[in-house]
Formats: C-alpha cells, sequence, structure tokens
C-alpha cells in the first residue's frame, strides 16, 4: 500500500510542475501600448519600415522590411543573437531560411526552423510588426 501511495504521489507532483512550467513564448510577443491590434490597410509606395526589437533569452532579434509596389522585396536583418556560439551557428542556418520563405508566402505566416525557434519566433514577430507598422502608415 505504501507503495502505491508513494507513487501516486510522485506522479501528482510531477503532473503539476509539468503543467506550471513556464515557456519563454509569451514573453517575446511584442505588444502595443494599449494592446489594439492595427486595422488592414494597403501598403502604398516603396518603404523601408523597422520591426519591433524582440528579446529573448538568447539575445535580442530585429527586422528591417523592405516594400514595394504593397509587396514585400527584401527582409534585413538589423539586430541578432549574439550570445553565444551556439546562437551564431543558429543564425546562419534559419535566418536565411526564414528569409526565403516570407519572400515566397508574403507574411509572417511561416514554419518556424526547427531547432531555431526562439530565434524564428523573434524574426517573425518583429517581421509582423513592421508588416503592421507598415499597414497603418
Amino acid at each position: 500500500m505504501r507503495k502505491i501511495t508513494f507513487f501516486l504521489l510522485a506522479t501528482l507532483a510531477g503532473l503539476v510542475g509539468l503543467f506550471s512550467y513556464r515557456t519563454s513564448f509569451g514573453e517575446a510577443v511584442p505588444r502595443s501600448a494599449d494592446g489594439a491590434t492595427p486595422a488592414p490597410g494597403l501598403i502604398v509606395g516603396d518603404r523601408l519600415v523597422d520591426g519591433d526589437a524582440v528579446v529573448t533569452d538568447y539575445g535580442t532579434v530585429q527586422v528591417r522590411v523592405a516594400f514595394a509596389g504593397g509587396r514585400i522585396i527584401d527582409v534585413v536583418i538589423v539586430q541578432k543573437h549574439t550570445v553565444h556560439e551556439h546562437s551564431l551557428v543558429l543564425n546562419e542556418f534559419a535566418l536565411p531560411r526564414l528569409r526565403e520563405q516570407v519572400l515566397a508566402v508574403q507574411s509572417a505566416d511561416v514554419d518556424t526552423v526547427t531547432g531555431a525557434t526562439a530565434t524564428s519566433r523573434a524574426y517573425l514577430d518583429s517581421l509582423q510588426s513592421a508588416i503592421d507598422r507598415a499597414h497603418t502608415r
């Protein structure tokens, strides 16, 4: 009977720990001061728009988006993770793939790069903020 009780309590403690674990995903998502989302609009003319600088546990990521004729024609990295060697390797692997996907799809609605989730989320969040700014101007 003692073994069963110990097993049940250990399982319950493990489940509580598992469900109370907080990830950094919610903290990396930029929010406007009033919480409002901008109304959709047209991107008129040629312009460069900087996205928000998104801070993660590994550093800051920020992009600059070039628009022409209402389309995304380029995405340039303004800031990227440089905390340690592994971040540099992930940047070389993930950032070009994200850029290719964004240019093909013309939005921030693309898959994250496996193994570089934090970098991908920060890149896409910064990109979305630049797209939102371009639509509201």
